[in-house]
Formats: structure tokens, C-alpha cells, sequence
């Protein structure tokens, strides 16, 4: 039941907050604002594809991470308790290293799990995004066949490595900034005086707020601090390159001295925070609800 409703609460909020990624990634390719009829039609384009791939992607990630971080934890563990005996260190100094195996193989699956679910993300996004700043409404179906006739099959993988290089950091600033507000809210007792000897009693409606306002505050850190590599990632797959060729570094960098020069490396932020700072609220608290489950459970 649970993966049930977690799938269809995944593809609710997908649908709910698509016109914010139209909305950023037409301001980030300098297309003009949608008008005309149907316009609420327009803010769902690339829609489907989205629902598509992205639960598929999900499903990697999630399945990736867990047996990668698994296998790396088994593997470190068994390092610090059993080093090679040409290892010049002491028994106690490699004990000392047991705190740092969790992280270790958290950061490994991590990486991984990321990596591989860039192989659906990737063409995912490509797809999506012409069918976003197109004209005239195309389908998903034209859409590939252009790219694999102009491209061939790595035309879908254009910007692979900078959506790596965007989705890894923006991950980390994210969960790290967010663990760091909801700490610090927790701590003032002006704001929650029910906090008394540093013992945290926060109601449901405290609780709330806090993930809230920390979702938000990760959310503008974390996009601040990506959107230029977020922007030419945009710019390089949907507006491309060399005439349908596979963009060189040179293209790369030709699309961030223009954005540079153009003061535009920071278009489409506001609605990638207001996407984020969304998406985070509502992925913190099924976080939050779970691991109190899950830590009532252990207690049972």
C-alpha cells in the first residue's frame, strides 16, 4: 500500500508543480512568455514524458542507493576491522575510522545512485524541454525522432555531464542546509517557548513551520549557489550547438561567456526556488513521518 500511495503522491506533486518548470526553463533559453489560447495547456507540456521516466528514475535511484550503500558499507567495515597487515597503522587508529564508515558509504551509494538514475533524468529532460519552449505544440514522439535523425541516440544524452555536476552539489548544499535551519529554529526559545531545558516539544503546527521555512531556506542555497551550471545545462540541451552536432567544451563555454556577458546566468531562479522550496517541503515531512515511524517500530 505504501509504495502505492508514495508513487501516486510523487506524481500529484509532479503534475502540481510542472508550470514552475516551464516557467524556468522557458526565462532560462530566452524564449518569450506563453500567450495566446489554452494557455494553463501550455504550462503542461512535457507533462507526460515527466510521469513517464521520472517514477522509472525514481525507482533507480531509490534501488541503486540502497544496494550500493549496502555493499560499500559491508566492504568499509570489513577494512577497518580487518587491514591488510602491510597497512602501517595500529589496530586503535583504524577503530578510530568506524564513525566515518556510514558517511563513506552513504556518499558512495549517493554518487551511484545519481549517476545512474542521469541515464533516464538526462533524455527525460532533453525530451520535455523542447516539447517546453517550442512554438507550437510537438509530441515527445517527433521530438526524439528529430534529435536521433539530426544527433543520433547521443543527441538525448546532451548536457549529461553538467546535469551530473549540477544535481550532486545541489543535493548536498540542500539536505546539509536544511539540517542546519531545522536545528537552529529548533534552538529558539523565543519563537517555541515550549523548548525548556533544551528538551524539543514542538506541536504539529511548529513542526510544520520549521520544515517549511528550513525547506525554503535550503531551497534558495542550494539554487543560488547551482543555477549558473543549471542555466547553461538548460541552454546547451535545448537550444544546443554546431548545427546538430554533439556541442564540444568550446560550446560550453561559448554559452557561459554569452550568459556572463548578458547578465543572465541567473534567469528562471525565483521559480526554481519556488519548485524546490515546494518539492522539499513536502519530500521533508514524508521524511520526517517515516523516520518517526520507523524509530516507533524500533521501540515496539
Amino acid at each position: 500500500m505504501m509504495p502505492f500511495l508514495g508513487t501516486g503522491m510523487y506524481s500529484g506533486l509532479t503534475v502540481i508543480l510542472h508550470p514552475l518548470t516551464v516557467l524556468k526553463i522557458r526565462k532560462q533559453t530566452g524564449i518569450s512568455d506563453l500567450s495566446g489560447t489554452n494557455i494553463i495547456r501550455q504550462y503542461y507540456r512535457g507533462v507526460g514524458v515527466v510521469l513517464s521516466l521520472a517514477i522509472p528514475a525514481r525507482i533507480i535511484y531509490i534501488s541503486v542507493l540502497e544496494y550500493t550503500r549496502e555493499v560499500a558499507e559491508q566492504n568499509a567495515r570489513y577494512f577497518v576491522l580487518n587491514p591488510p597487515s602491510s597497512l602501517p597503522v595500529s589496530h586503535d587508529q583504524m577503530q578510530s575510522l568506524l564513525p566515518l564508515v556510514a558517511p563513506f558509504s552513504g556518499g558512495v551509494a549517493g554518487g551511484v545512485a545519481a549517476l545512474s538514475s542521469q541515464l533516464v533524468v538526462v533524455p527525460m529532460d532533453v525530451i520535455s524541454q523542447k516539447q517546453m519552449v517550442a512554438i507550437e505544440s510537438v509530441s515527445a514522439k517527433d521530438v526524439v525522432k528529430t534529435i536521433i535523425t539530426t544527433e543520433g541516440m547521443r543527441g538525448l544524452f546532451r548536457g549529461f555531464s553538467l546535469s551530473l555536476f549540477t544535481s550532486l552539489p545541489a543535493g548536498s548544499i540542500w539536505w546539509a542546509t536544511y539540517a542546519g535551519s531545522k536545528d537552529q529554529l529548533m534552538r529558539i526559545k523565543h519563537v517555541f517557548p515550549d523548548i525548556e531545558n533544551n528538551v524539543v516539544h514542538p506541536s504539529l503546527a511548529r513542526s510544520g513551520f520549521i520544515q517549511v521555512l528550513s525547506a525554503f531556506n535550503a531551497a534558495f542555497a542550494a539554487a543560488v549557489l547551482t543555477q549558473p551550471l543549471d542555466t547553461i545545462k538548460t541552454r546547451l540541451q535545448v537550444l544546443g550547438a554546431n548545427a546538430g552536432n554533439m556541442p564540444s567544451n568550446l560550446s560550453v563555454l561559448s554559452i557561459a561567456k554569452e550568459l556572463v556577458s548578458t547578465s543572465r546566468l541567473y534567469q528562471g531562479l525565483f521559480p526554481r526556488i519556488a519548485h524546490m522550496g515546494l518539492w522539499g517541503s513536502v519530500l521533508s515531512s514524508a521524511y520526517e513521518y517515516l523516520k518517526e515511524v520507523s524509530r516507533k517500530d524500533h521501540n515496539i
